[in-house]
Protein backbone atom coordinates (compact mmCIF):
# COMPACT_ATOMS: atom_id res chain seq x y z
CA UNK A 1 0.00 0.00 0.00
CA UNK A 2 1.55 3.32 -1.10
CA UNK A 3 0.78 6.02 1.48
CA UNK A 4 1.71 9.64 0.74
CA UNK A 5 1.81 12.60 3.13
CA UNK A 6 2.34 15.34 0.53
CA UNK A 7 2.11 18.45 2.69
CA UNK A 8 3.49 18.08 6.23
CA UNK A 9 5.13 21.51 6.04
CA UNK A 10 5.33 21.95 9.81
CA UNK A 11 6.91 18.54 10.29
CA UNK A 12 4.17 17.20 12.53
CA UNK A 13 4.92 13.60 11.51
CA UNK A 14 8.71 13.88 11.43
CA UNK A 15 10.32 11.20 13.70
CA UNK A 16 6.91 10.60 15.30
CA UNK A 17 5.18 7.51 16.61
CA UNK A 18 2.36 8.11 14.12
CA UNK A 19 4.75 8.09 11.17
CA UNK A 20 6.14 4.79 12.47
CA UNK A 21 2.59 3.43 12.59
CA UNK A 22 2.06 4.40 8.96
CA UNK A 23 5.33 2.75 7.96
CA UNK A 24 3.99 -0.44 9.49
CA UNK A 25 0.97 -0.21 7.19
CA UNK A 26 2.71 0.30 3.86
CA UNK A 27 5.31 2.19 1.86
CA UNK A 28 5.29 5.81 3.04
CA UNK A 29 6.41 8.94 1.17
CA UNK A 30 6.59 11.85 3.60
CA UNK A 31 7.14 15.39 2.26
CA UNK A 32 7.89 18.41 4.45
CA UNK A 33 8.97 20.92 1.79
CA UNK A 34 6.49 22.88 -0.30
CA UNK A 35 6.44 21.87 -3.95
CA UNK A 36 7.63 24.31 -6.59
CA UNK A 37 4.31 24.11 -8.41
CA UNK A 38 1.23 21.98 -9.02
CA UNK A 39 3.22 19.72 -11.33
CA UNK A 40 5.61 18.73 -8.57
CA UNK A 41 2.69 18.02 -6.24
CA UNK A 42 1.13 15.84 -8.95
CA UNK A 43 4.35 13.83 -9.10
CA UNK A 44 4.28 13.33 -5.31
CA UNK A 45 0.82 11.77 -5.33
CA UNK A 46 0.89 10.02 -8.73
CA UNK A 47 1.31 6.52 -7.25
CA UNK A 48 -0.57 7.09 -4.01
CA UNK A 49 -3.23 4.64 -2.96
CA UNK A 50 -3.72 6.58 0.27
CA UNK A 51 -3.18 10.32 0.77
CA UNK A 52 -2.95 11.78 4.26
CA UNK A 53 -3.27 15.55 3.79
CA UNK A 54 -2.48 17.96 6.61
CA UNK A 55 -4.70 20.98 7.36
CA UNK A 56 -6.09 21.46 3.84
CA UNK A 57 -2.65 22.31 2.43
CA UNK A 58 -3.18 20.37 -0.81
CA UNK A 59 -5.96 21.58 -3.09
CA UNK A 60 -7.78 18.48 -4.29
CA UNK A 61 -10.89 20.55 -4.99
CA UNK A 62 -10.18 23.26 -7.56
CA UNK A 63 -7.12 21.74 -9.27
CA UNK A 64 -6.49 18.64 -11.39
CA UNK A 65 -4.50 16.98 -8.60
CA UNK A 66 -7.23 14.48 -7.74
CA UNK A 67 -7.09 13.18 -11.30
CA UNK A 68 -3.29 12.94 -11.11
CA UNK A 69 -3.56 10.24 -8.44
CA UNK A 70 -4.87 7.48 -10.67
CA UNK A 71 -4.40 4.71 -8.08
CA UNK A 72 -6.00 6.62 -5.22
CA UNK A 73 -8.46 4.76 -2.99
CA UNK A 74 -8.56 6.75 0.24
CA UNK A 75 -7.95 10.29 1.54
CA UNK A 76 -7.39 10.89 5.25
CA UNK A 77 -7.93 14.58 5.97
CA UNK A 78 -6.21 16.08 9.02
CA UNK A 79 -9.15 18.38 9.79
CA UNK A 80 -12.82 18.39 10.68
CA UNK A 81 -14.23 18.73 7.16
CA UNK A 82 -13.07 17.93 3.59
CA UNK A 83 -12.66 21.59 2.66
CA UNK A 84 -9.96 20.95 0.05
CA UNK A 85 -11.45 17.81 -1.55
CA UNK A 86 -13.86 17.71 -4.47
CA UNK A 87 -16.22 15.19 -2.91
CA UNK A 88 -18.31 14.75 -6.05
CA UNK A 89 -15.26 13.72 -8.07
CA UNK A 90 -14.01 11.56 -5.20
CA UNK A 91 -17.32 9.70 -5.00
CA UNK A 92 -17.43 9.26 -8.78
CA UNK A 93 -13.99 7.65 -8.67
CA UNK A 94 -14.82 5.50 -5.65
CA UNK A 95 -12.35 7.30 -3.39
CA UNK A 96 -13.31 7.26 0.28
CA UNK A 97 -12.64 10.33 2.45
CA UNK A 98 -12.32 10.49 6.25
CA UNK A 99 -11.79 13.39 8.67
CA UNK A 100 -10.70 13.89 12.28
CA UNK A 101 -13.85 15.15 14.05
CA UNK A 102 -13.47 16.81 17.42
CA UNK A 103 -9.71 16.37 17.64
CA UNK A 104 -9.02 20.05 18.26
CA UNK A 105 -12.20 20.85 20.17
CA UNK A 106 -10.74 20.98 23.72
CA UNK A 107 -8.06 23.42 22.60
CA UNK A 108 -10.47 25.60 20.62
CA UNK A 109 -12.85 25.75 23.58
CA UNK A 110 -9.94 26.78 25.82
CA UNK A 111 -8.90 29.44 23.32
CA UNK A 112 -12.45 30.77 23.29
CA UNK A 113 -12.46 31.12 27.07
CA UNK A 114 -8.99 32.66 27.02
CA UNK A 115 -10.37 35.39 24.78
CA UNK A 116 -13.42 35.85 27.02
CA UNK A 117 -11.17 36.36 30.05
CA UNK A 118 -8.64 38.57 28.28
CA UNK A 119 -11.34 40.83 26.86
CA UNK A 120 -13.17 41.04 30.17
CA UNK A 121 -9.99 42.08 31.97
CA UNK A 122 -9.04 44.59 29.20
CA UNK A 123 -5.74 42.92 28.33
CA UNK A 124 -5.66 44.33 24.77
CA UNK A 125 -5.22 47.76 26.36
CA UNK A 126 -3.58 47.12 29.71
CA UNK A 127 -0.89 44.69 28.51
CA UNK A 128 0.67 47.01 25.89
CA UNK A 129 0.30 50.03 28.21
CA UNK A 130 2.30 48.30 30.94
CA UNK A 131 4.97 47.20 28.47
CA UNK A 132 5.23 50.80 27.28
CA UNK A 133 5.95 51.96 30.84
CA UNK A 134 2.51 53.33 31.67
CA UNK A 135 0.42 52.69 34.78
CA UNK A 136 -3.17 53.14 33.62
CA UNK A 137 -5.81 51.24 35.54
CA UNK A 138 -8.84 50.42 33.39
CA UNK A 139 -11.88 48.83 34.97
CA UNK A 140 -12.56 45.28 33.83
CA UNK A 141 -15.66 43.12 33.70
CA UNK A 142 -16.53 40.43 36.26
CA UNK A 143 -17.76 37.24 34.63
CA UNK A 144 -19.91 36.10 37.56
CA UNK A 145 -23.56 36.41 36.58
CA UNK A 146 -22.87 37.47 32.99
CA UNK A 147 -24.47 35.77 30.01
CA UNK A 148 -22.47 33.91 27.37
CA UNK A 149 -23.93 32.46 24.20
CA UNK A 150 -22.65 29.52 22.22
CA UNK A 151 -23.72 29.78 18.59
CA UNK A 152 -23.13 26.29 17.26
CA UNK A 153 -23.35 23.39 19.67
CA UNK A 154 -21.10 20.66 18.32
CA UNK A 155 -17.80 19.29 19.61
CA UNK A 156 -16.45 22.75 20.51
CA UNK A 157 -19.55 24.61 21.65
CA UNK A 158 -20.57 21.91 24.10
CA UNK A 159 -17.09 22.09 25.69
CA UNK A 160 -17.30 25.86 26.17
CA UNK A 161 -20.37 25.46 28.40
CA UNK A 162 -18.78 23.90 31.51
CA UNK A 163 -15.81 26.26 31.25
CA UNK A 164 -18.09 29.31 31.26
CA UNK A 165 -20.27 27.88 34.01
CA UNK A 166 -17.14 27.42 36.09
CA UNK A 167 -16.88 31.22 36.19
CA UNK A 168 -20.51 31.55 37.26
CA UNK A 169 -21.83 32.53 33.84
CA UNK A 170 -25.26 31.73 32.45
CA UNK A 171 -24.92 30.00 29.08
CA UNK A 172 -27.40 30.24 26.21
CA UNK A 173 -27.05 27.95 23.20
CA UNK A 174 -28.32 27.91 19.64
CA UNK A 175 -27.88 25.54 16.74
CA UNK A 176 -30.03 24.51 13.83
CA UNK A 177 -31.22 21.36 15.59
CA UNK A 178 -31.12 22.59 19.18
CA UNK A 179 -33.65 21.26 21.68
CA UNK A 180 -34.17 22.36 25.29
CA UNK A 181 -33.28 18.84 26.42
CA UNK A 182 -29.99 18.77 24.53
CA UNK A 183 -28.95 22.18 25.86
CA UNK A 184 -29.95 21.32 29.42
CA UNK A 185 -27.97 18.08 29.31
CA UNK A 186 -24.79 20.14 28.83
CA UNK A 187 -25.77 22.81 31.36
CA UNK A 188 -27.00 25.47 28.93
CA UNK A 189 -30.35 26.99 28.05
CA UNK A 190 -31.69 26.70 24.51
CA UNK A 191 -32.38 30.10 22.95
CA UNK A 192 -33.09 31.77 19.64
CA UNK A 193 -30.21 33.13 17.60
CA UNK A 194 -31.35 36.69 18.26
CA UNK A 195 -31.46 36.04 22.02
CA UNK A 196 -27.92 34.66 21.82
CA UNK A 197 -26.77 37.84 20.06
CA UNK A 198 -28.02 39.87 23.02
CA UNK A 199 -25.70 38.17 25.53
CA UNK A 200 -22.75 39.84 27.24
CA UNK A 201 -20.33 37.50 25.45
CA UNK A 202 -21.21 36.01 22.05
CA UNK A 203 -19.08 33.05 20.95
CA UNK A 204 -19.29 31.47 17.50
CA UNK A 205 -18.65 27.76 16.94
CA UNK A 206 -20.35 27.01 13.62
CA UNK A 207 -19.24 25.35 10.41
CA UNK A 208 -19.54 27.46 7.26
CA UNK A 209 -22.31 26.26 4.96
CA UNK A 210 -24.45 28.12 2.41
CA UNK A 211 -27.00 28.54 5.20
CA UNK A 212 -24.58 29.86 7.83
CA UNK A 213 -22.31 32.05 5.69
CA UNK A 214 -22.78 35.62 6.90
CA UNK A 215 -25.19 34.54 9.62
CA UNK A 216 -23.69 37.11 12.00
CA UNK A 217 -24.99 39.91 9.80
CA UNK A 218 -24.77 43.68 10.03
CA UNK A 219 -28.25 43.71 11.53
CA UNK A 220 -27.38 41.14 14.18
CA UNK A 221 -24.16 42.96 15.09
CA UNK A 222 -26.15 46.20 15.37
CA UNK A 223 -28.45 44.46 17.84
CA UNK A 224 -25.66 43.52 20.27
CA UNK A 225 -25.39 45.20 23.67
CA UNK A 226 -23.09 48.25 23.79
CA UNK A 227 -20.94 46.48 26.38
CA UNK A 228 -20.90 43.11 24.62
CA UNK A 229 -17.95 41.14 23.26
CA UNK A 230 -17.87 38.87 20.19
CA UNK A 231 -15.47 35.91 20.02
CA UNK A 232 -14.92 33.97 16.80
CA UNK A 233 -12.68 30.91 16.80
CA UNK A 234 -14.63 29.21 14.02
CA UNK A 235 -14.62 30.77 10.53
CA UNK A 236 -14.61 34.44 9.55
CA UNK A 237 -17.06 33.86 6.69
CA UNK A 238 -19.78 33.49 9.31
CA UNK A 239 -19.46 37.20 10.17
CA UNK A 240 -19.98 40.42 8.25
CA UNK A 241 -16.42 41.58 8.90
CA UNK A 242 -16.98 45.10 7.57
CA UNK A 243 -19.89 45.59 9.94
CA UNK A 244 -17.85 44.18 12.83
CA UNK A 245 -14.97 46.55 12.08
CA UNK A 246 -17.34 49.52 12.09
CA UNK A 247 -18.92 48.45 15.37
CA UNK A 248 -15.50 48.09 17.00
CA UNK A 249 -14.17 51.39 15.66
CA UNK A 250 -17.25 53.25 16.80
CA UNK A 251 -17.25 51.45 20.19
CA UNK A 252 -20.79 50.23 19.58
CA UNK A 253 -19.66 46.95 21.11
CA UNK A 254 -16.97 46.62 23.75
CA UNK A 255 -14.56 44.36 21.91
CA UNK A 256 -13.85 41.20 19.95
CA UNK A 257 -11.56 38.20 19.99
CA UNK A 258 -10.71 36.88 16.53
CA UNK A 259 -8.68 33.83 15.54
CA UNK A 260 -9.99 33.67 11.95
CA UNK A 261 -10.11 36.21 9.16
CA UNK A 262 -11.65 37.09 5.78
CA UNK A 263 -11.11 37.58 2.92
CA UNK A 264 -7.64 36.11 3.37
CA UNK A 265 -5.17 34.58 5.75
CA UNK A 266 -2.54 35.49 6.80
CA UNK A 267 -4.15 38.74 7.93
CA UNK A 268 -2.49 41.55 5.94
CA UNK A 269 -0.05 43.69 7.87
CA UNK A 270 -2.07 46.81 7.12
CA UNK A 271 -5.41 45.35 8.22
CA UNK A 272 -7.41 47.94 10.17
CA UNK A 273 -8.19 45.27 12.77
CA UNK A 274 -4.52 45.49 13.81
CA UNK A 275 -4.98 49.14 14.84
CA UNK A 276 -7.76 48.59 17.40
CA UNK A 277 -7.17 48.50 21.15
CA UNK A 278 -10.41 46.64 21.89
CA UNK A 279 -9.54 43.54 19.88
CA UNK A 280 -7.50 40.41 20.55
CA UNK A 281 -6.09 38.88 17.37
CA UNK A 282 -4.46 35.45 17.10
CA UNK A 283 -3.19 33.85 13.86
CA UNK A 284 -5.64 30.93 13.49
CA UNK A 285 -3.96 28.96 16.27
CA UNK A 286 -6.87 27.92 18.48
CA UNK A 287 -6.33 24.25 17.60
CA UNK A 288 -2.55 24.55 17.33
CA UNK A 289 -1.57 22.99 20.66
CA UNK A 290 0.47 19.92 21.47
CA UNK A 291 -2.64 18.08 22.62
CA UNK A 292 -4.67 18.88 19.52
CA UNK A 293 -1.79 18.11 17.15
CA UNK A 294 -1.23 14.73 18.80
CA UNK A 295 -4.92 13.82 18.53
CA UNK A 296 -5.20 15.04 14.93
CA UNK A 297 -2.21 12.95 13.85
CA UNK A 298 -3.36 9.89 15.77
CA UNK A 299 -6.92 9.98 14.42
CA UNK A 300 -5.71 10.65 10.86
CA UNK A 301 -3.53 7.52 11.09
CA UNK A 302 -6.33 5.60 12.83
CA UNK A 303 -8.48 6.38 9.79
CA UNK A 304 -5.85 4.99 7.41
CA UNK A 305 -5.46 1.87 9.52
CA UNK A 306 -9.22 1.33 9.70
CA UNK A 307 -9.55 1.70 5.91
CA UNK A 308 -6.80 -0.83 5.23
CA UNK A 309 -8.42 -3.19 7.73
CA UNK A 310 -11.68 -2.93 5.78
CA UNK A 311 -13.52 -1.10 8.56
CA UNK A 312 -13.45 2.57 7.47
CA UNK A 313 -14.37 5.18 10.06
CA UNK A 314 -15.08 8.92 10.24
CA UNK A 315 -16.15 8.93 6.60
CA UNK A 316 -17.71 12.00 5.01
CA UNK A 317 -19.69 12.19 1.80
CA UNK A 318 -20.61 15.81 1.15
CA UNK A 319 -18.60 18.89 0.20
CA UNK A 320 -17.62 21.24 3.02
Amino acid sequence: MKIVIPDDYEGNFTDSAQLARLEGLGEVAHFTERPRDEGEMAERIADAEVILTVRYQTDLKTTALLDAASKLRFISVWGTRPRAVDMKRARKRGVSVAVTPGAGSPSVAEHTMMMVLALAKRLPFQGPAMQAGAWERVQGVELLGKTLSVIGFGHIGSKVVPMARGFGMEVLAWSKNMTPERAAKEGARAATLDDCMHCDFVTIQLHVTPETKGIISRERIAGMKPGAFLINTSRAALVDMDALLEALREKRIAGAGLDVFEPEEPLPGDSPFRTLDNVILTPHVAAHTEGAVEREARIAVDNVEAFIRGEPQNLVFEDA
